[in-house]
């Protein structure tokens, strides 16, 4: 019993990759804000900031070939191929496929640039998953929800200073405009306003125009997108405080709200919402879940005493009245007459953001099955679809060997943020927010190890 327990610790010495989450947890919410700076405000050379900007994307390759060179020198239980595998492994080389051959097999004329930046968004960091796979220590400490917990108090509590003090002319200063014109060349998504920002900092709510919080991340949507994964996380380490601790971390919750909040950013806000009650009802805190109802529903009722235009506001969204709600529909109609014509796809770099900046009318961006669809084809579609059915998959086995356990709770977080990818992908390429998606895969490879190993201890 002794000799057996040693040697089951011996493995929790070796050096592990979860320095590297920690890096992207920490730093992937302040990168638009530095580059921002950098640029617009600093007036570094486009050459120099686009090299500080490769940081995550140099990162991740260390971070791949430390995890191949632990995983062919030392293998550990759980690392077993197994379906989940081969799904994300093909859509990366389908990716890849087209990058190479894209040009020749569509003669569509899409600029390489816009092909190797798609391939980045598509193929590339699906090298994340096999980091996670190598490395399932990040989903057996609860470090990863205090972490995401902690960044999404900082960064709301950024955004409620925003939203009192700073104007768009203090973004101007700061560089927002001369980012996204001159560094992003998307002066397209700019041309709307006086000041050079991107449209979608402002939103109708009845007849007036809104701010929206962008925090560090310098825009609404890109504020609001990582929700996905930091509320479910947020989410799980409230219901877990317990004495003193609670009360501030239930203060610090209900700040997180207020940040997402302030974004104005629908699908999202109802996505979470949801996800928070899934969560709630899976850990069985029925009298939580009550008490957050009711202060919701109070909440609401006092913003539509206070906030001219809110109830117009959320009859239009739910009628599907808005001009947001009618611009999906013209989107979606034409993504899927692309498809319906070109089932194979038309190629890399053809959607959405990558697109309208090297100067491709592009042919949807409100949707993110869509988007696999008409670049990769029926066939990148349904490898698309099929990595979030395997991180549900992956999520519940994690969760259901060892319910009570912080690798329990890494896989039920992995199922409530899939879950809300796949509901708020519906209006939104969500997987453009880098914070999502490096965290998303590579807490699904390491759920995936984690579940794989408890059943084979289990047998």
């Amino acid at each position: 019993m002794t000799t057996a327990a040693a040697v089951a610790v011996r493995p929790t010495r070796r050096p592990t990759l979860a320095w590297g989450l920690s890096a992207f947890v920490w730093l992937l919410p302040l990168h638009a804000l530095v580059i921002t700076v950098l640029f617009g405000a600093l007036g570094w050379s486009a050459p120099v900031v686009r090299t500080v900007a490769a940081w995550k994307e140099a990162l991740v390759a260390v971070l791949f070939g430390l995890a191949v060179v632990r995983t062919v020198r030392s293998p550990r239980p759980g690392a077993e191929i197994c379906w989940p595998d081969l799904v994300v492994a093909g859509l990366g080389i389908l990716a890849l496929g087209y990058a190479i051959g894209g040009s020749v097999w569509f003669g569509t004329g899409l600029p390489v640039e816009a092909q190797l930046y798609a391939l980045r968004d598509t193929g590339f960091l699906t090298l994340l998953y096999f980091v996670g796979r190598a490395s399932p220590e990040a989903a057996e400490s609860p470090r990863l929800l205090r972490a995401l917990f902690l960044v999404g108090v900082v960064t709301s509590a950024i955004a409620l200073l925003e939203r009192i003090f700073v104007t768009p002319n203090i973004l101007v200063l700061l560089g927002a405009a001369r980012y996204i014109q001159d560094f992003l060349g998307a002066g397209a998504i700019a041309a709307g306003n006086a000041y050079g920002l991107p449209n979608n900092y402002w939103t109708q709510v009845g007849t007036h125009s809104v701010q929206r919080a962008g925090s560090t991340y310098m825009s609404g949507q890109g504020f609001a997108v990582p929700f996905l994964i930091v509320l479910p996380a947020a989410t799980l380490w409230a219901l877990a405080a317990s004495g003193r601790r609670a009360v501030g971390v239930w203060l610090g919750y209900g700040l997180l709200w207020v940040g997402l909040l302030l974004t104005v950013t629908r699908m999202t806000i109802v996505v979470c919402a949801l996800g928070t009650v899934f969560l709630m009802a899976a850990r069985g805190r029925w009298g939580a879940l009550v008490a957050l109802g009711l202060a919701a529903v109070a909440g609401f009722g006092a913003a539509l005493l206070v906030v001219p235009g809110l109830g117009m506001f959320v009859w239009e969204t739910l009628t599907w009245q808005s001009s947001s709600s009618q611009w999906h529909l013209q989107d979606w109609t034409k993504a899927l007459d692309q498809v319906v014509g070109n089932p194979l796809g038309v190629g890399l770099g053809a959607t959405d953001f990558v697109a309208a900046r090297f100067g491709v009318q592009g042919a949807t961006g409100d949707n993110q099955y869509l988007k696999y669809a008409v670049e990769l084809g029926v066939m990148g579609l349904l490898l698309h679809v099929g990595v979030l059915a395997a991180a549900v998959t992956s999520g519940v086995r994690a969760w259901r060997a060892a319910p009570e356990t912080p690798a329990g709770a890494a896989g039920l977080l992995l199922v409530a943020a899939t879950l809300g990818i796949a509901l708020n992908a519906i209006t939104a390429v969500v997987f453009n927010s880098p914070m999502l998606v490096y965290l998303f895969l590579w807490l699904a490879g390491s759920v995936t190890t984690v579940a794989q190993r408890r059943e084979a201890t289990a047998a």
